[in-house]
């Protein structure tokens, strides 16, 4: 007797509700179990670990930090992902996540248009980041900019380790975990179930951006973050293969955190790294075209 809570056999809001229960299973699950492990890694009790104390930004707590960060991120998105796709998924619906499907020339096709986005990209996140609510929403603007500093001062704590060791592990918790994490949830799961409830592909594309920017929890950043997603929504839908937008999510990340390093390392003000938004407007309309033009080519290659 077929499985009736398969995706396929069950209406999208039935399977939507099923992974987010799914999410919020593994998540605390993974909180639990890296607070048992952390307790031998970190000679912290077991209460210790829920103060407050133990979560500031400080640099005697960044190495548990970082390691939360990598098991929280593991148990709210992989892992949860990996047990939907194996156990709810049907095979013609695994199947159209294209696992075994990668053509080397799109892949590098898609690596193109992500750098060929970067002015669009900067100009985003300087307009956005010079963003002002309403007067009658000032506290909420001000609580915003509080959450937006408290993350950017979480960021500037991981960058302060200038060694290669450092490096990597950045890389592994910023570029690699999120790359897999986040594109298995929104270009993948999620895809498929809203694939199923719109069925309009371009509609999914933007719908499952819109999630994958409102998870962030960053206003300031909403609309670069938006445009990406809609980005790898489109690499997903051109080429067919999950692997595509998990592989540019990672050099957009991994890109990010290797300049990052490069400058504490050598020293160079964060501010003539992040030069976002500096670009000439003829830099920021030439990107456009060029962001057109490659998803048209790469449109051609694969034939879609």
């Amino acid at each position: 007797m077929p499985n009736p809570l398969l995706t396929g056999q069950s209406h999208p809001f039935k399977a939507f509700l099923l992974f987010l229960l799914l999410l919020l299973i593994c998540g605390l699950l993974f909180n639990l179990m890296g607070a048992l492990m952390a307790i031998p890694l970190f000679g912290m009790s077991f209460s210790e670990l829920f103060t407050a104390s133990a979560t500031d930004a400080t640099p005697e707590n960044v190495a548990f930090i970082k390691y939360y960060q990598i098991v929280n991120h593991l148990g709210m998105f992989t892992v949860p992902s990996v047990l939907y796709i194996r156990v709810f998924m049907r095979p013609v619906d695994v199947e159209m996540l294209g696992f075994k499907r990668l053509n080397f020339f799109s892949l590098l096709a898609s690596v193109l248009i992500l750098f060929a986005a970067l002015p669009f990209t900067n100009r985003l996140i300087m307009w956005n980041a010079s963003m002002h609510l309403p007067d009658f929403l000032g506290q909420v603007e001000e609580m915003m900019r509080k959450l937006e500093d408290s993350a950017a001062g979480m960021t500037t704590l991981f960058f302060q380790d200038t060694r290669v060791k450092g490096l990597w592990v950045n890389i592994f918790m910023i570029a690699l975990v999120p790359a897999v994490g986040e594109e298995l949830v929104f270009r993948g799961v999620l895809f498929r179930i809203f694939h199923k409830w719109i069925r309009n592909v371009h509609g999914v594309v933007v719908v499952t951006a819109l999630l994958f920017s409102f998870m962030h929890m960053q206003f300031y950043g909403f609309f670069p973050r938006l445009f990406l997603g809609i980005m790898f929504g489109y690499l997903f839908v051109f080429t067919r293969s999950i692997w595509v937008p998990m592989f540019v999510h990672f050099i957009n990340n991994g890109t990010a955190v290797i300049s990052a390093w490069y400058g504490q390392r050598e020293g160079i003000p964060w501010e003539e790294i992040d030069r976002a938004g500096s670009e000439p407007t003829v830099a920021v309309l030439l990107s456009i075209v060029f962001i057109f033009i490659l998803f048209g080519l790469l449109r051609k290659m694969e034939r879609v």
